[in-house]
């Protein structure tokens, strides 16, 4: 059994032929402390919804027409909204590639003030040529019917303002859709029967 001293000998041996490592092993822990203290945490954000393309004013807006973006807290605008408060919205001005997308830009009871009782729908129009000839302003009535009946068509709307006209989209831009949209201010009592109509009915 080797003496008190010879131990000691032996561990401060080991001790000796180990220090470079020791040290090394010292110097990475406090170095790992240190950047464990002032590392900075990772600065808040919010999720605002930016426009993918340029989309004029009336466009109806889908969500493959928005971007989830990050930004600092206080760039987002007041008046950004997550994705489901702006589908199916109506843009009332244009909004550019990569800006932010606001109640600003959007149809709704300011645009409206004008015509009391109203309500913003939009609506698909078959005959293209017919809408050729519509101006924002003008004041129609709109008549739904069957092309597959020989029944006269049926009034759904008096007096429906055209509140705008969406450019028709670019050749092969997106999937083809028959006609063109417009932006109507009808009756806010009529509103529940034109939607009703316009998801299988011609409308003109």
């Amino acid at each position: 059994m080797p003496s008190v001293p010879a131990a000691l000998h032996a561990v401060r041996r080991r001790l000796l032929i180990h220090r470079r490592g020791l040290a090394a092993l010292c110097v990475a822990v406090l170095t790992w402390s240190v950047l464990a203290t002032v590392r900075p945490s990772a600065p808040p954000s919010a999720t605002v919804w930016t426009a993918v393309r340029e989309l004029p004013s009336g466009t109806v807006l889908s969500a493959a027409d928005l971007h989830a973006t990050r930004v600092p807290p206080g760039a987002a605008p007041e008046a950004a909204h997550d994705l489901g408060s702006l589908t199916g919205r109506v843009l009332a001005a244009p909004l550019g590639t990569g800006e932010v997308a606001t109640a600003t830009q959007l149809m709704g009871n300011g645009h409206l003030a004008g015509y009391p009782g109203r309500s913003a729908v939009p609506l698909r129009i078959p005959d293209a040529a017919t809408v050729g000839l519509l101006h924002t302003g003008d004041r129609v009535d709109l008549v739904a019917s069957d092309p597959q009946s020989p029944r006269r068509g049926t009034r759904i709307a008096t007096d429906a303002v055209v509140l705008a006209i969406p450019p028709a989209a670019a050749p092969g831009s997106a999937p083809a859709l028959e006609g063109r949209l417009v932006v109507f201010a009808v009756p806010s009592q009529d509103v529940v029967e034109v939607a009703a109509a316009a998801t299988g009915l011609f409308l003109n």
